[in-house]
């Protein structure tokens, strides 16, 4: 017969389904919500609601004022306060029941960032003269937000805690670290992106960077595969970073060719304004493969022989 501690000891770390299907939607909610931002963006729609938390002194404008680029700002400004309400449910789930610290403490660090991004998002429309300096490090929070929605789906998974049979990570490179540097550049290439398309930097960094990131994802996937091509989990993504990689480079190209053709535009047309937003996506699914591939490389892999084995023989003792 079970004690209570064994009892107590498993419910600690069985799985919610609830908390884990609420980060998927956060996840799904953030991807589109960066979609509605890449589109204020694309239309130069962010000066259109002049005032800041309310549109035009409502909560709920009025029909008569949902129209041309307000229609843009205002939808960005409803899902993202959808965003905010999701991610508050998800840390009041995650407090009430789920034992683990780490998923407590990362729902509530999600919630710090919706707070941030809310803020910054209030002094870029207080103080539209300095929306080259706070736009790039609105898009930073966003991506890294998306990021954290992304762990926040793996670390609440079933399988994320199941316990699995080390792999050796002892050559050189280091796979677990490769993949911290991929996620460090791609995120300081949506940022410069974000800075092209605010107009704060020019479009040499933004190219400068993609080459750089192009080599280390190619880099870290080929890596991957060539080491660990016999786990599912790993191999999947790298495969998914490759794909995601070449669709982006043909985005960036097209985005950037409509650009130089669109510039005498009085405003902003079609195909630009749908090259740019999936360029941004794109941007976004590749950064959210990354960090999930960096979870799954720190969670399987190890440098230590050692520790290996101490985890091939925990995983041989029956609960």
């Amino acid at each position: 017969m079970k004690s209570k501690d064994d009892n107590d000891a498993r419910d600690a770390v069985m799985p919610d389904r609830v908390l884990h299907r609420l980060a998927i939607l956060l996840a799904l909610m953030t991807l589109m919500l960066l979609v509605a931002g890449a589109l204020v963006t694309s239309n130069e729609a962010g000066d259109s609601v002049p005032d800041w938390p309310l549109s035009f002194g409502r909560w709920v404008i009025q029909s008569s004022h949902f129209v041309a680029n307000v229609r843009y700002e205002y939808s960005h400004r409803v899902i993202a306060a959808a965003v905010g309400v999701t991610t508050v449910l998800l840390a009041m789930r995650a407090w009430t029941r789920e034992r683990r610290p780490v998923i407590r403490g990362l729902a509530m660090i999600a919630v710090a960032c919706v707070l941030a991004q809310a803020m910054l998002g209030g002094v870029r429309v207080w103080f539209p003269d300095y929306k080259p300096l706070i736009a790039p490090i609105h898009a930073l929070v966003a991506q890294s937000f998306f990021g954290l929605a992304v762990t926040l789906v793996l670390v609440t998974s079933a399988d994320w805690w199941k316990r699995k049979r080390s792999k050796e990570d002892a050559r050189f490179p280091s796979t677990r670290w490769l993949t911290v540097i991929t996620v460090c550049a791609v995120l300081m290439q949506l940022v410069l992106g974000a800075g092209f398309r605010h107009g704060a930097l020019a479009i040499m960094p933004h190219v400068v960077g993609a080459v750089v990131v192009a080599t280390l994802v190619i880099w870290t996937a080929l890596t991957v595969l060539h080491r660990y091509s016999v786990d599912p989990h790993l191999r999947r993504l790298a495969e998914a970073m490759l794909v995601l990689l070449f669709c982006q480079i043909g985005l960036g190209v097209l985005a950037y060719v409509a650009r130089v053709n669109s510039q005498f535009d009085a405003q902003p047309l079609e195909p630009m304004i749908s090259l740019t937003v999936g360029h941004v996506v794109v941007g976004a699914l590749i950064l959210g493969s990354v960090v999930a591939l960096t979870l799954r490389c720190w969670r399987t892999l190890s440098a230590s022989r050692e520790r290996i084995e101490q985890t091939e023989e925990a995983c041989l003792v029956t609960p």
